[in-house]
Order: structure tokens, then C-alpha cells, then sequence
């Protein structure tokens, strides 16, 4: 190898440390307004980004929900009061049955949910987690897909309200529902 292509490879070397260095600042400002999930979500539509977003988006969202990153699901798309996500069936999820575990799923549903809600929310609004129903419908196999859409309405104080997930397979059966309860406190 000859000097020229030692200060090549250098150079190359060196674009692509800057180019992580500035993801990293960029990721570390959308962590900052983390709070709003549709506009970090519309933030990272930029065209290098975009093709990368499901990745990145779920990177971000294990600092606010951590349990969630030990599923590894992706959010394919999120807007005011709809959000859907998949999960692929990996080993690691499995319950004894070879299917994906119903815990897995839950925190799938809960977390799907949760960013359709928090979709909607202002920044004074607060809201967690009361109670959680899941009902299981079939065994969950291959890549799974949720879905929830949320109506705030008109909220005064505290007040509880439900946001419903549907999680379908691959044949778009319907393998679990989960209706999470929240508690929403809105300081309007």
C-alpha cells in the first residue's frame, strides 16, 4: 500500500467519524424535545435520515421507555392520535410455545398506544398507565403489526381515558387486542 492511498483511506476514515459526530449532536437535540413524539418523529424525515427513521426513532424512544428496546419493535408511523409499529418474531420474545410471548406483546400494545397518546397530549399534560386489558386471540407468529388511533376530546383536571390496539399478523388476523387505561391530567 502507498502513501496516496493510506491518506485516501485517512480521509475516508475521518468523513465518516464527522458524519457520526454530527448524528450525535442532531440525536441529542431531538432527545431534548422528546416530549412532543410527532415532532421528533417529523424531524427525522430528512432525506439521508428517512430510510432510517424506524431505526433511529426506536433508538430515541428506548431513552423515554427503556423496556420497550428489550422487544426491539420498530414505529412505522406516527401522527396526532395514530401510531403503528411491528415486531418481529425473534427467539429472545418466545414463550415456551413457540410464539411470541404474551408479555412481549403487551409491551408492544402498551407502547403503540402510549405514543398515540402522547401524541396528543400538550406540553402541561400528564398521563400514565392505570390499567392495561389484553385479550389474546391467537398465537402470535412472524411479524406482527399494532395499530391505535386516539381521540382526546375535551379534558378539565384528571381524567381517565382509553386508547384500544389491534394487533395483527402477517394473514391480517387479529391476534390480540389491548385496551390501555390512562389517567391524563391536564393543567389547561
Amino acid at each position: 500500500m502507498e502513501i496516496a492511498d493510506l491518506s485516501i483511506l485517512g480521509g475516508g476514515v475521518l468523513m465518516i467519524l464527522v458524519l457520526l459526530w454530527a448524528l450525535a449532536i442532531f440525536l441529542s437535540h431531538k432527545l431534548a424535545s422528546l416530549r412532543d413524539p410527532v415532532k421528533v418523529w417529523h424531524a427525522l424525515n430528512k432525506p439521508i435520515i428517512r430510510k432510517f427513521r424506524p431505526f433511529i426513532y426506536s433508538y430515541l424512544l428506548s431513552f423515554a421507555n427503556p423496556f420497550s428496546s428489550c422487544i426491539h419493535m420498530r414505529i412505522t408511523t406516527l401522527d396526532k392520535g395514530f401510531c403503528s409499529g411491528v415486531l418481529m418474531e425473534q427467539k429472545r420474545i418466545h414463550n415456551p410455545f413457540n410464539s411470541i410471548h404474551a408479555a412481549a406483546l403487551c409491551t408492544f400494545a402498551e407502547t403503540v398506544g402510549g405514543l398515540a397518546v402522547f401524541s396528543k397530549l400538550t406540553d402541561k399534560d400528564r398521563a400514565i398507565v392505570t390499567r392495561i386489558n389484553m385479550e389474546y386471540l391467537k398465537k402470535a407468529r412472524g411479524l406482527i403489526t399494532a395499530t391505535s388511533q386516539f381521540n382526546l376530546g375535551e379534558i378539565n383536571g384528571q381524567t381517565e381515558k382509553e386508547c384500544e390496539v389491534i394487533l395483527k399478523d402477517e394473514a391480517l388476523d387479529t391476534v390480540a387486542k389491548a385496551t390501555v387505561f390512562w389517567s391524563i391530567n391536564s393543567k389547561n
